[in-house]
């Protein structure tokens, strides 16, 4: 193609706008396909029904042309950290003209590439952001009193109590929400961001102490295993949330942590309920009709639901119905864990190869679905034999119920048992597929120790912490477009092409 003639006579490349122009596209399909895919099959019946489909779809095709949603984003963010590297890097000849002779200067001009780039990351992730923070509804009127905003938008039940009649001269404005809607992007951006350092100072250190001859097998287990550490350290924190701070999970993930453990409700209430010190064994505090409700379910003497009268709850009750077999109970979580998995995982890997059909095609795809299956499956009964050791086989032979009491087993040891133990099933994954699992996990894990919503003055915490991320990352998917890996690694390759 051409390039096209500006009015002044110099040719535009439309080559240049490549980047934006593709960026835009992934992210549109990103952001809508999923949605319209789960509105195609949820049940519409009737001529109502499909007036909602039509009208479900529109507002998600056309909502998401927004300037503040995902599309607009990924279009400034790729685009910007492109078309701004000419307009910086005049800039910076300009200015450092005068200081040819200074010696920053010459150290800054040999590493102008580096730098151009960073900043234009750096500035797209800032504009980027800012859009993403555009609000699409007005704000809620909150009560505000001697002129300054009440900050009881975090807690709106306490701040509906207060009516403007009663509050000696309050009145109400309109006050900014909280923030923290990116929240989760701007972990992912971290982590992406610390994956991407770490891995290029660990790279360095490896060819300075192999070349020297020092390169110990220690420190090369380290480097295959530190995907799977992180996985394990991010996924024992996010199952601990699920026990006891579920509010600290976005709601659709704690809803798949459910259908994949598949407990009883009761069961996790009542070890909650002993940590936070209101079922205690031994007394009477009023908790039996808990699992006493469980063991009329299941035929079990009621006397096991009772914790006043024993003492601890019996494994048979956490196995819920398996019988009083820990490992015979552990097998039993692993086929169903692994029947539910390879639901989701085959017809996954199967559409993912359809382009290209052959019978070695599918018998892959067999054979990575049949991985990640036995991976999940794993996963869950480690988990449940790791509580059931813990608790009630080994943990009470190594210490003894005088040290450590049952009740302390029960009330967050047992469960941080499992927690610190089912992540190595990752170990059963692929060395690639383990990278993309602990890059997925990290950011829920970090999440769980931040506040979902935050007072709006702080946000700038957030913005800066996204933006140096994100600069960082793709600053060196232009320099070294091997180091950042995984599916994003592929995503900015394809994105940003020659940039």
């Amino acid at each position: 193609m051409a390039p096209t003639v500006s009015p002044a006579g110099s040719p535009i490349d439309l080559q240049i706008f490549k980047p934006l122009l593709r960026a835009y596209a992934l992210g549109y399909l990103s952001s809508t396909s999923p949605r319209v895919f789960n509105l195609l099959v949820s049940p519409n019946r009737g001529g109502k029904g499909r007036r909602n489909l039509i009208s479900g779809i529109y507002q998600i095709l056309f909502g998401a042309l927004a300037p503040n949603k995902f599309p607009a984003f990924c279009a400034t963010l790729v685009g910007g950290s492109t078309l701004l590297q000419p307009l910086i890097r005049q800039l910076l000849i300009l200015l450092s003209s005068p200081l040819n002779q200074v010696g920053w200067v010459i150290a800054l001009r040999h590493r102008r590439r580096i730098f151009t780039r960073f900043l234009a990351a750096w500035l797209s992730a800032w504009v980027g952001m800012r859009l993403l923070h555009i609000r699409s509804h007005s704000g809620k009127l909150e009560v505000v009193a001697n002129g300054k905003p009440s900050l009881s938008y975090i807690q709106p039940a306490e701040s509906a109590s207060l009516a403007p009649a009663e509050n000696d001269g309050r009145r109400a404005e309109a006050t900014p929400p909280p923030a923290g809607k990116t929240m989760d992007l701007t972990l992912y951006a971290v982590t992406r961001a610390l994956d991407v350092v770490i891995g290029e100072l660990w790279l360095k250190r490896k060819a300075r102490r192999a070349a020297a001859g020092k390169w110990t097998r220690l420190e090369s287990i380290i480097g295959h295993t530190a995907d799977a550490g992180v996985f394990a350290l991010s996924s024992g924190v996010v199952m601990w949330a699920w026990f006891y701070l579920p509010d600290r999970l976005p709601r659709a993930y704690n809803k798949w942590i459910r259908g994949a453990a598949q407990v009883d409700d009761r069961l996790i209430e009542a070890l909650r309920r002993v940590r936070h010190g209101s079922l205690v064994y031994g007394k009477e505090t009023g908790q039996a009709p808990l699992l006493q409700s469980m063991c009329e379910d299941h035929g079990w003497p009621l006397e096991w639901g009772d914790p006043g009268k024993t003492v601890p709850i019996p494994c048979e009750m956490v196995h819920m119905g398996a019988g009083p077999s820990c490992e015979l109970h552990a097998a039993g979580r692993f086929i169903k864990a692994f029947r539910f998995a390879l639901a989701t995982y085959l017809p996954l890997n199967v559409i993912m190869r359809i382009r290209s059909p052959s019978r070695g095609i599918f018998l892959r795809a067999l054979k990575d679905a049949v991985r990640s299956s036995a991976f999940l499956g794993a996963f869950i009964s480690l988990f449940y034999y790791s509580v059931c050791l813990s608790r009630t086989r080994l943990g009470p032979r190594m210490v003894s119920y005088d040290t450590i009491t049952p009740l302390m087993w029960d009330g967050g040891l047992c469960v941080g048992a499992g927690c610190a133990l089912c992540g190595w099933s990752i170990l059963i994954e692929a060395a690639k597929r383990r990278q993309e699992m602990s890059s997925f996990v990290a950011p829920r894990a970090a999440a769980t120790f931040l506040p979902r919503r935050y007072e709006k003055k702080y946000q700038w915490r957030e913005t800066l912490a996204f933006t140096l991320s994100t600069a960082i990352v793709i600053t060196c998917a232009q320099e070294n477009r091997q180091r950042v890996r995984g599916v994003l690694g592929k995503i900015l390759r394809t994105v940003l092409g020659g940039s």
